[in-house]
């Protein structure tokens, strides 16, 4: 599976990518580590951009123990919008 960017590069302000982890029908999602050394999980939306938002933006403030948290929403500097949210360890869930 080819990603947009690849381990190294920097396309968000204050983060690093590690590592492509899927690919969608909205984006890319992908392992990274802010400039302070927390691991996240970067979703790049490409595609269907006002349904992904709408639906983040009702979610970026619900907290639950079995939620991911969505840490913030940002645009890059080419126009992409981002979600960053926690990065979660173990087995996919696609089946």
């Amino acid at each position: 599976m080819r990603f947009t960017y690849t381990s190294g590069q920097r396309p968000l302000a204050g983060y690093t990518i590690k590592r492509g982890i899927s690919r969608g029908g909205f984006g890319e999602v992908y392992f990274g580590l802010s400039d302070g050394g927390k691991e996240v999980a970067l979703k790049c939306l490409f595609r269907h951009q006002d349904i992904e938002l709408r639906g983040v933006r009702q979610c970026l403030n619900l907290k639950h123990p079995h939620l991911v948290h969505l840490y913030d929403l940002r645009k890059d500097e080419e126009g992409h919008d981002w979600l960053v949210m926690e990065f979660v360890r173990g087995e996919t869930l696609y089946a």
